[in-house]
């Protein structure tokens, strides 16, 4: 029986999306008529955002966290070793490895260590480091330390990527310099069993919008407050689950405006009751990071108001069901963009249009998942 250790910061009951991703690899593995025994090695850390709803799977086994405060310098020194750690307490029985990206540089070690002792490493590029660090401009891509790190990654490649979409696969097949072995799985795919009781906040005549989850260094907040701004409170309501760096900003810029409501958490049955969910991703953020919250929404049925780049997976894997809305840095076709999808009235035919396309990409998903993990566990059984 093959023994397969996947590594990542968080793992349930937190609630990080990527802790729920590892375990439901853990589970998806374990059940293949391949014999795996799956174990899960992670740091004993809080997480902003979000509630505990599952339990973990596989042979769980934590660590005590270095550092939980909010200082850049001693988080990623932190981080750096506790990448180091669990990359080598993996090793000792790891006849394969999986790593998801967190914590920052967990690629680093794992390149490096895996090399050495030969064992196979699947790489699942969640989000990119230390390319998030130039992104969010913690360092200049100029910087020599930064250059140190990314082509010794570069030198050290995965057996295997698992990569978020197929315009992430092909970022990272460039920084390698090769096609890898690969599988496209994006994050946030979840069953959706939509309640039969509408929340509170559902409105039959507006047209309800909701940002949840992070709002942080990947996302841009003008975006959220400019739409909020234009609204028509007899039209749209506007729910905000809110965590991140940049959250209280706009919660500040849009303080008791009527259209909102701001609410600690979206249970999943009701996510099909939103009819636009909002997603952000700034353009020096594609390819690093695709959010989850928009796959999810697509799988809840219902259309995405998507504010990035036209070359990010969203909008690629997407945009039959994506509303289109430009960068802040050219506001006036972001507010441009803006008023046309707020021009919409519930029942209009655009709407329904794009909520159809996303029940047909929905079914794709369901297959896409079901093919990706097909692949990972023949690999794992032939690696």
């Amino acid at each position: 029986m093959k023994q397969i250790v996947i590594i990542n910061r968080y793992y349930p009951p937190s609630p990080a999306i990527s802790g729920h991703s590892a375990s439901e690899m853990v589970r998806e593995i374990s059940s293949r008529k391949e014999k795996f025994r799956m174990f899960v090695r992670y740091i004993h850390a809080p997480y902003a955002g979000g509630r505990v709803s599952e339990e973990s799977a596989g042979i769980p086994g934590g660590i005590n966290s270095i550092y939980n405060g909010k200082n850049k310098v001693l988080r990623f020194v932190g981080n750096f070793i506790e990448g180091y750690r669990l990359v080598r307490l993996a090793l000792p029985y790891a006849d394969a490895i999986i790593t998801l990206t967190d914590p920052p540089m967990l690629n680093f070690w794992a390149g490096i260590l895996c090399q050495k002792k030969r064992i196979p490493w699947i790489y699942w590029a969640l989000d990119l480091y230390p390319d998030a660090f130039v992104a969010a401009g913690i360092v200049s891509a100029k910087n020599y330390v930064y250059q140190v790190f990314q082509q010794t990654i570069k030198s050290h490649s995965p057996d295997f990527l698992i990569s978020l979409g197929q315009q992430q696969l092909t970022f990272l097949e460039k920084k390698f310099k090769k096609k890898i072995p690969s599988a496209i799985l994006p994050c946030g795919i979840i069953e959706i069993n939509k309640s039969k009781s509408p929340p509170k906040w559902h409105a039959e005549s507006k047209i309800v919008f909701a940002y949840a989850g992070n709002m942080g260094e990947a996302h841009d907040p003008e975006f959220l407050i400019k739409l909020i701004q234009q609204m028509d409170p007899n039209k749209h309501t506007c729910l905000l689950s809110l965590y991140g760096s940049k959250a209280g900003q706009v919660l500040s810029a849009i303080e008791n405006h009527p259209s909102v409501k701001i609410i600690d958490h979206i249970p999943q049955e009701y996510l099909s009751y939103i009819d636009i969910h909002l997603v952000s991703l700034l353009p020096e953020w594609t390819n690093i990071c695709v959010p989850s919250k928009g796959v999810s929404a697509i799988c809840s049925g219902k259309a995405i108001a998507f504010q990035g780049d036209l070359h990010s997976d969203i909008w690629q894997m997407f945009e039959n069901a994506t509303f289109y809305i430009n960068s802040s840095n050219q506001e006036t076709k972001m507010i441009e963009d803006i008023n046309n999808v707020l021009k919409l009235s519930k029942d209009s035919q655009t709407l329904q249009d794009k909520h159809a396309q996303a029940i047909l990409y929905r079914k794709h998903l369901f297959k896409e998942k079901k093919g990706a993990y097909d692949t990972i566990a023949n690999f794992l059984q032939t690696c």
